[in-house]
């Protein structure tokens, strides 16, 4: 995808021309493809700016819809990152952006401009993967969930994007970007079981449109003193891989993070907590059960592989790369189970933690 170029002081004039704020303070987030900016007005308001690169502004109709699935999850209850309306009354703009090093009059375009409405906390990723927060994070998007299944949208129906499971077997294109042989082979071991138990069975499971990356980059939380001073999930952001596939795969990609940086037991368990607390709100059939192991490891292995891939075109980007740090030895770990007997235990975790 084409990154959309840094350029402070033109965000800045930006920011000014379409929502007529003054911006005091300008911070540059971690994306993988757009550019992200956290902006403190002179009034000392927050925002999110968020410049779409150049391939998903030019898809027709895509942010529209994606500001539209954020506006029916906020009227619908939920803490979103929702957009706001600029100076042309609109939640949307297409922008020429300078690139950075080239002349005044070169341009690229377009690229999508939005301002979103800031959600103060910490992302999930800062604190201990408890139990009780990733049960929390799973009731959540089980009522995410069904709150999805009551909206449809054209654009997301016909949509794929690299990180959709339903495309995860396209990273053995990249296999060999992988350093170790003993990851590598675990890697087309667990795309040929991905696509043997779930691809070819992708008619059996109940679809809707997802989020596509509920992971602890895009989930908020805050302490609440009024619930005991803990930890719990405040708001979730970024809607950028929303598209229409079975809603197990919402789950499961939850399931896949949440090993990462669990510490309160054997990261295999990891999972139980997540599943049980999206099954207090919507239940899983045999089908959907039996298919999250190998949708978890999916998941991880195409995380891994795109990282890899990713660092090596461009190993400057250490973002990419996050997932590597715990990611190749969740994996092995995973590979090294029995499956009908992980799913037993996450099914029955309190015998076993």
């Amino acid at each position: 995808m084409g990154i959309v170029p840094k350029n402070v002081e033109f965000n800045k004039q930006l920011v000014k021309r379409l929502y007529n704020y003054d911006i005091q303070h300008m911070k540059e987030l971690n994306g993988y493809d757009d550019r992200n900016y956290h902006l403190i007005t002179t009034d000392s308001k927050e925002f999110i700016l968020k410049i779409t690169n150049k391939l998903e502004s030019s898809q027709e109709g895509l942010l529209d819809s994606l500001n539209s699935l954020i506006l029916h999850l906020y009227n619908n209850g939920f803490k979103v990152t929702v957009p706001q309306i600029n100076t042309n009354g609109k939640y949307l703009s297409f922008e020429d952006i300078p690139q950075e090093g080239q002349q005044e009059n070169a341009i690229e375009k377009p690229y999508g401009v939005r301002l979103l409405e800031y959600i103060p906390g910490e992302l999930l990723r800062g604190i201990p993967f408890t139990p009780e927060i990733l049960e929390e994070c799973g009731q959540v998007l089980a009522k995410m969930t069904i709150t999805l299944q009551s909206y449809d949208s054209d654009v997301l129906q016909k949509r794929t994007t690299e990180w959709s499971l339903l495309r995860a077997l396209d990273v053995r294109q990249y296999i060999d970007d992988v350093e170790s042989e003993e990851n590598r082979c675990i890697v087309r071991q667990s795309l040929d079981e991905f696509e043997r138990t779930v691809m070819s069975r992708l008619h059996e499971f109940k679809h809707c449109i997802i989020h596509g990356d509920f992971n602890e980059m895009n989930i908020i939380v805050d302490k609440n003193l009024k619930m005991g001073n803990d930890y719990h999930v405040k708001g979730i952001i970024d809607f950028g891989d929303s598209h229409y596939a079975p809603q197990l795969f919402d789950l499961a990609i939850h399931l896949c993070y949440s090993i990462l940086m669990f510490t309160a037991g054997p990261v295999i368990y990891a999972p139980a907590f997540g599943l049980r607390g999206y099954q207090k709100f919507v239940d899983l059939n045999n089908n959907e059960l039996n298919a999250l192991y190998s949708c978890i490891k999916a998941r991880l292995c195409q995380s891994l592989v795109l990282g890899a891939h990713s660092s090596k075109l461009d190993p400057t980007n250490t973002y990419v790369l996050t997932t590597a740090k715990t990611g190749w030895s969740a994996l092995k770990a995973l590979h090294d189970c029995n499956p009908k007997d992980l799913l037993s235990k996450w099914l029955n975790i309190d015998k076993y933690m």
